[in-house]
């Protein structure tokens, strides 16, 4: 493929399944939110391997540290550091190598590892990968007395890959406590990713696919379960947290 074709590549549409969702601003009666997109570092690192190849891109992080600023709460002036990450990718292509560079701050929760995550999504953004899913009409989804959607939000049919049908929104149950504090040994599957214990409410699923952020807040914080399985929630939370302050620049 020629630069040309594969930067159109790059930029094809995620197959629903692929799109995660976070809760934006929440309605008066917080009965609904808006629903925001984005896509993981993994799903990124997929459609690099697929279109590039796995061994003709790379990425260059670099600590960023703007030091102190303040700002006005409701206590009160408080006073923040400003840290980050740089990241610089770099795409060799057949008619020559193309490098963009972009960053995003440390996050709350995991700060090193959702500082990193949020670069490299926005670095990728830069060669168009996702970069759709900042044009997405907004959305207000139902949502439980937790805060998590009820039912999967929706994709326009312009931001799905051509002939994709996508099904209707099924509803989620709830979040709610585990009948068993009994600590749990993480099971892998056969691709090596961590699973959720068995007896529990997403018992067989990969933690990385669970998107009940109430569910996975109580995990890392309350849970008996092992702490492979607390480190893995802790890691898609701070995916949540990084995709939230992953605004186009």
């Amino acid at each position: 493929m020629t630069n040309t074709e594969i930067m159109e590549a790059l930029k094809a549409p995620f197959k629903p399944e692929e799109v995660m969702w976070v809760i934006g601003r929440k309605s008066k009666d917080k009965s609904k939110a808006e629903a925001m997109a984005y896509i993981s570092s993994r799903a990124v690192m997929e459609r690099l391997d697929e279109v590039v190849g796995p061994d003709k891109w790379e990425v260059e992080y670099i600590p960023a540290d703007m030091g102190t600023a303040t700002r006005t709460t409701y206590k009160g002036e408080e006073t923040y550091s400003i840290k980050g990450f740089l990241a610089k990718m770099t795409l060799h292509l057949p008619e020559g190598d193309v490098s963009r560079m972009d960053g995003a701050n440390c996050t709350d929760f995991s700060p090193f590892k959702g500082g990193i995550t949020g670069a490299m999504r926005r670095v990728a953004s830069a060669f168009g990968i996702g970069r759709y899913l900042y044009n997405l009409p907004r959305q207000w989804v139902p949502i439980d007395q937790w805060g998590n959607f009820t039912e999967r939000p929706k994709l326009p049919s312009w931001a799905l890959p051509e002939g994709t049908v996508q099904d209707e929104p099924e509803p989620r149950q709830s979040y709610h406590r585990e009948d068993s504090y009994e600590e749990h040994q993480p099971q892998a599957s056969s691709t090596g990713e961590v699973m959720m214990p068995p007896n529990t409410k997403y018992a067989g699923k990969p933690v990385s696919s669970v998107t009940d952020f109430g569910y996975l807040t109580w995990v890392v914080n309350k849970s008996r379960f092992s702490e492979e399985v607390k480190n893995a929630a802790a890691k898609v939370l701070a995916d949540q947290q990084a995709a939230m302050y992953d605004e186009p620049a």
